[in-house]
């Protein structure tokens, strides 16, 4: 049994505890139930849902649970418990006090009834009485727990929870388990303040999402203006976090504007597709268009990202791109202070301006981080606060950094501080700002203007061995300024807001109004003015200047002669396009207090030979024209620890590496004249990095250096590198290993077998390297293989003793001959593309990890029928596999299927078709030209049956009808609309249809299943792959009351062939509605691109209807069907009715005569009526023993104008039209 508890709502109204909670979920069970299977899959799953997660199995058990355990209990938000643990003491301790915490904060038990009848904890019978008896003569003393425990298991077993043995397969349930879970913590502290201080945000998170308006599938881009230090980077967080669970991709760009100073827009739009499409060395490279692929990609995709303070509309274009790159429902969301930027890209319906906060909201702020609680300690306290809030003004960084500094100081110092506050002649946030500044001793003066200048955005660790050998105290500073808000650590970058930054430079420039005499320069003329002139400029720390902002700028031998204190000396150049920065005559000198030297574009032979770098910290010199670093062999850096010579096409060698017993990063990627490197010392026991990737000369890697600590060896693109030194075995702490591309690599060492700690290992490209070593087994800890295009014809069967081997892909080695699987139980993907392979092992079902199977291209005739034991298989790729003759029964997850081109399968297995009926699949078996068209029939109709109604939780209360669109998509192969769909149309893309009236005693349609087919026009398949990848249809459906709503209905397809077909299910609120007359538009692209979709699209197309008329029925079929649909995987749009709709009365006459009440039936009945009984009449009053001829012909005539009516009538009646 286990359970899950949510998080307390209570608060107190005077204080809060700001100590932020370890953990989000607490897991309680008894380890020999479940530790390695369920527990394992549930933890990571939590784990990958971003849900923090603790588990106490490494925690020493005795008989009493430890107060540390009772306390992490009380700080979860979630807490979670096992199955069959009742025997344990311990748990049920655990299990008394969740249940506590339920009561007395308001946690939310989950309860997870894993292999148990709930009834047996619910009556404590089954080993559940069992465990109860066994304590009552164990605690027989201490009857009193034994009773709490029973209570606290019956309560439990009281409480709405899941049950496994109701629930499969396992992967389902606990994808259950952590979407409850995850949605609960979502919707955790949502009052005014929450646990981490941040006041107010939730109205204003609130106003953002309402513009978002998820529900809508358009594309949306929204944008969040206001001025710096209000807020905008805060609640675009909170609405990314909120929000996040419901997208396929997504990913928050902080600092964009700065990103943008530093690199070109195209990098960083290649750094949000990598992270967005999750590829490896992703690189696009072009600065105005996509590769098809990748528009394809986004296309099909719904993503949300995020642009963090952009500054220029033309940098947002290049970023964002068309609103047709993404998928149905994207969100872009943009901060900017530039609210003309968010005008300009067309999102002026969608900006959300922040509002400053309120007097109350200041209040609570301040008093947070001024004393801890939420509300000033006394009166005359309160009269000092509001003081702060009328100067502050509503800006929440001004607030949060004055309440820093004022904490902990007594009424005078509040006083004296506010009274100089006042004295200050502006207004504005920065000079607010100065205030904690003043409060900074000189080290941390320093410090904080080191960073403002000059490191921001730098990695945390790099900066303090920067500065503590500037003689600062870095750790201690460092933490100073977080204290006090001044800076802020964000992935261990160092982080600062902008107000705060241009502070800082404030002061600088206040310090004297010669450049020439301020400490740190970075501005681009007063940088040029101070290189160019012979006046000394003794003051000078920190020079920082962006080469792209100067037009050229020659330079003396004796330039910097004078900067007798320069420390930090940074010329970048973000374009890299011409060099800006010459040296004509040379360069003489390098101050030797330099303990930061970067320079793009070096434009000398080597460095100054009067440079002592004996302080050098780090060294970076990108795309420079070096070809050695110095011409003396004998100085030595004994403080270096990172060397960047990146991309230094002339460099022909560095020194001998002993030279630099601190190094521990060293980057020569792209130096293409480097033939060797070298050490006078056997060991080197700090560099964790080396980087020699496209070294094209490197003919070999040093053999007689030990790099006991490296961690990352990349030799990508070594072309030249024919074989690795046996010595590779002895780097134990290796982890990454990358030889992609070294073409002459003809064997990798069997000592690399003793790489234990080695992770991935990747050998792409490799053509001559034709086998791995026997031993690869030993790898214990490898996770990642990767063999893509390399000459590797076998796999060793050691192979299989890789336990935690995630990733295996052996694309494009032909001829591979594969062992049998006999381990690899972490294995979740395989790919053996185009590899020819004539066999698949019979023991695949051994691969119960396996996630993803890519086998298109390949030779054998057969799938093994164990594959149905892969119960965690979601994607299976046999495209191209044309000797493939038979479809076995697959696994009951399965997601996808790729079949397309298997032209030699002709059937299926039952077990296959009944699979499909029960699962969500999205399958394409175009081009199997020999199948058997009636098994494609049978799988069509069969999943339209299945399709029951959905549960309450699915459907849109608001709206009049909840439409459901399917992600199941299938392609068939032929070239004609089925014969048995209902209503089809074989020259077109629309067609409508009126539904026969039912009788009067007959139930309204509650739902409706369609089934979609359309054959796009042979010039429009190309053109949806690279416009959309999507069929899209536009419905129109009319009520017997003249109601009309519209459903949109689409296919995402990334390959388009033959017959494409898919489902929509409708479910009406109310059984009020009767759907009479219905319209079908098919066409490539989405609804929210309609007005730009392709003229010549879907050339033929097919509607087949199937209507539920009895939603009370309640048999056992029904039911059964209904389980059997996942409609948490169909995308869910509410439909709206429109009263009075403008017909078309050319499409819809009768309609149209309908509307305009020209002529009703009503009128039709008293006409009939009047005319036979005139008819009557006339019979009957007639005294004459035979009819007169006139008589006759009247009596004809009036016969005749009531059958033309009567006809009339039927026809109005026919197509719906009433009184």
């Amino acid at each position: 049994m286990a359970a899950a508890a949510a998080a307390s709502s209570s608060s107190s109204s005077s204080s809060i505890n700001l100590q932020w909670k370890k953990n989000d979920a607490f897991i309680s069970f008894r380890g020999a139930d479940i530790r390695d299977g369920f527990l394992s899959h549930l933890y990571e799953a939590l784990r990958r849902k971003q849900i923090r997660t603790f588990k106490d199995d490494k925690l020493e058990r005795g008989e009493e649970i430890s107060p540390a355990l009772l306390q992490t209990i009380e700080n979860s938000k979630v807490s979670i418990f096992s199955e069959n643990y009742a025997f344990s003491p311990w748990c049920l301790d655990e299990l008394v006090k969740i249940l506590e915490c339920q009561k007395t904060t308001g946690q939310i038990v989950l309860p997870v009834f894993y292999k148990v009848d709930p009834s047996d904890v619910q009556e404590l019978t089954g080993r559940f009485g069992d465990a109860l008896s066994q304590h009552k003569k164990k605690f027989k003393h201490r009857l009193e727990k034994v009773e709490s425990w029973s209570l606290a298991l019956k309560r439990t077993a009281n409480i709405s929870g899941w049950d496994s043995r109701i629930i499969k397969p396992e992967t389902k349930l606990i994808e259950e388990i952590v979407n409850d879970v995850g949605k609960k913590l979502n919707n955790l502290f949502l009052s005014v303040y929450d646990e981490e201080g941040f006041v107010g945000i939730d109205s204003r998170v609130k106003k953002v999402e309402s513009l978002l308006c998820l529900e809508s599938k358009d594309v949306r881009m929204i944008g969040i203006w206001g001025m710096g230090g209000i807020g905008k980077t805060t609640i675009a967080d909170k609405v990314f976090n909120r929000i996040v669970n419901k997208f396929e991709s997504q990913y928050f760009a902080a600092n964009v504007r700065e990103k943008l100073e530093k690199g070109t827009p195209v990098h960083l739009r290649d750094e949000i597709l990598c992270k967005i499409l999750g590829g490896e060395d992703f690189h696009v490279g072009t600065p105005c268009t996509l590769h098809p692929f990748i528009k394809n990609s986004l296309q099909n995709r719904r993503v949300l990202f995020v642009l963090d303070d952009v500054d220029g509309y033309l940098h947002l274009e290049e970023l964002v791109g068309g609103w047709n790159l993404y998928g149905p429902g994207s969100r872009i969301i943009i901060t900017s202070r530039d609210k003309q930027v968010l005008e300009i890209v067309k999102c002026e319906k969608y900006i959300y301006e922040v509002e400053k906060l309120n007097d109350c909201e200041s209040l609570q702020l301040f008093s947070l981080h001024a004393f801890k609680q939420t509300q000033p300690t006394n009166g005359y306290m309160r009269q000092l606060s509001e003081r702060v809030i009328s100067y502050t003004q509503g800006v929440p960084l001004a607030l949060k950094v004055l309440g820093c500094s004022l904490y902990g100081k007594v009424v005078k110092e509040w006083e004296s501080e506010l009274e100089k506050l006042e004295t200050i002649p502006n207004k504005e946030i920065q000079g607010i700002l100065r205030r904690s500044y003043d409060g900074l001793d000189d080290n941390e003066k320093s410090i904080f203007l080191d960073i403002a200048c000059f490191f921001k955005g730098e990695d945390k660790d790099r900066v303090k061995n920067i500065l503590d050998c500037c003689g600062f105290f870095a750790e201690s500073g460092i933490r100073n300024l977080l204290d006090k808000s001044l800076i802020n650590i964000f992935k261990e970058k160092l982080e600062m807001h902008d107000l705060l930054e241009q502070m800082g430079k404030d002061i600088v420039c206040k310090e004297n109004k010669k450049p020439r005499k301020h400490s740190r320069l970075w501005n681009a003329k007063d940088i040029y003015y101070v290189l160019t002139t012979d006046k000394e400029a003794e003051s000078v720390e920190a020079i920082s200047l962006d080469l792209s902002k100067i037009k050229n700028m020659e330079l003396c031998p004796s330039a910097f002669e004078k900067f007798y204190k320069l420390r930090l000396l940074k010329f970048y150049n973000p374009c890299f396009k011409e060099i800006k920065l010459h040296l004509p005559k040379g360069l003489e000198f390098l101050p030797n207090e330099l303990r930061f030297l970067y320079w793009d574009q070096y434009p000398l032979k080597s460095l100054p030979s009067k440079f002592c770098p004996e302080n050098l910290v780090e060294l970076h010199m990108q795309s420079s024209q070096l070809k050695q670093l110095w011409n003396e062999d004998d100085l030595c850096l004994e403080k270096l620890i990172f060397m960047d010579l990146s991309n230094s096409e002339q460099l022909i060698k560095i020194p001998d590496l002993s030279k630099f017993p601190k190094l521990e990063v060293i980057i020569l990627r792209g130096c293409m004249s480097l033939v060797d490197f070298s050490s006078s010392s056997k060991y080197h026991s700090k560099i964790i990095d080396l980087d020699l990737r496209h070294c094209e000369k490197l003919c070999h890697f040093p053999s007689g250096i030990y790099l006991t600590n490296l961690v990352s060896l990349s030799l990508n693109g070594c072309s030249e590198l024919a074989h690795l030194p046996s010595s590779l075995g002895e780097l134990r702490c290796l982890e990454y290993l990358y030889l992609k591309g070294c073409k002459k690599l003809a064997s990798l060492p069997n000592s690399i077998c003793n790489l234990k700690s080695l992770k991935c290992l990747n050998i792409k490209y490799c053509v001559n390297l034709h086998g791995l070593p026997e031993k690869l087994g030993e790898l214990e800890s490898l996770e990642n293989l990767k063999a893509t295009g390399s000459g590797i014809k076998e796999l060793p069967p050691s192979i299989n003793q890789l336990k935690k081997l995630n990733y295996l892909n052996c694309d494009g080695c032909e001829g591979l001959i594969l062992p049998p699987f006999t381990g690899l139980a972490s294995l979740r993907e395989l790919s053996l593309q185009r590899c020819y392979i004539s066999e698949i092992p019979s023991n695949l079902g051994s691969l119960e990890s396996l996630v993803y199977l890519y086998l298109s291209g390949n030779n054998f005739r057969s799938i093994p029928a164990s594959i149905e034991k892969c119960s965690k298989l979601n994607i299976l790729d046999l495209s191209d596999c044309m000797m493939l003759q038979y479809l076995p029964e697959l696994p009951p997850g399965l997601a996808e299927l790729d079949a397309e081109n298997c032209t030699s399968v002709e059937f299926v297995s039952r077990s296959f078709i009944q699979g499909y009926m029960n699962s969500c699949l999205r399958m394409n078996l175009s081009k199997c030209i020999n199948l058997d068209k009636s098994v494609c029939s049978e799988l069509i109709l069969l999943k339209l049956q299945s399709m029951g109604q959905p549960e309450e939780q699915y459907l849109n209360k608001k709206a009049n009808a909840t439409n459901f669109n399917w992600k199941d998509w299938l392609c068939i192969p032929g070239s004609e609309v089925p014969e048995w769909m209902m209503y089809k149309n074989d020259n077109g893309s629309s067609l409508s249809c009126f539904l026969t009236a039912p009788s009067p005693h007959s139930h309204a349609t509650p739902f409706v299943k369609i089934l979609f087919c359309a054959l796009l026009a042979p010039e429009a398949a190309n053109y949806s792959r690279k416009f959309m990848g999507v069929i899209s249809c536009e419905c129109r459906f009319i009520t017997e009351s003249g109601d009309s709503f519209k459903a949109y209905s689409r296919c995402f397809l990334g390959k388009i062939h033959h017959i494409s077909l898919w489902y929509s299910t409708i479910h009406f609120n109310s059984k009020k509605f009767c759907i009479r007359e219905a319209s079908f538009q098919f066409y490539v692209g989405l609804e929210s691109m309609r007005d730009f979709t392709f003229d010549v699209g879907v050339h033929k197309c097919g509607v087949h209807l199937m209507f539920d008329d009895n939603l009370e029925d309640d048999d056992d079929d029904r039911k059964r069907w209904s389980a059997m649909v996942f409609y948490d995987r169909a995308i869910t749009e509410g439909l709206f009715f429109t009263p009075s709709v403008e017909y078309d009365h050319e499409q819809y006459p009768l309609q149209g005569l309908k509307e305009k009440q020209e002529f009703k039936c009503f009128d039709l009945n008293f006409s009939l009526s009047f005319l036979f009984t005139l008819v009557i009449c006339l019979a009957t009053a007639s005294d004459q023993t035979e009819a007169q001829p006139t008589q006759m012909v009247f009596a004809l005539m009036l016969i005749h104008v009531c059958l033309k009516l009567l006809s009339f009538n039927s026809s109005l009646s026919l197509h719906g039209i009433y009184n």
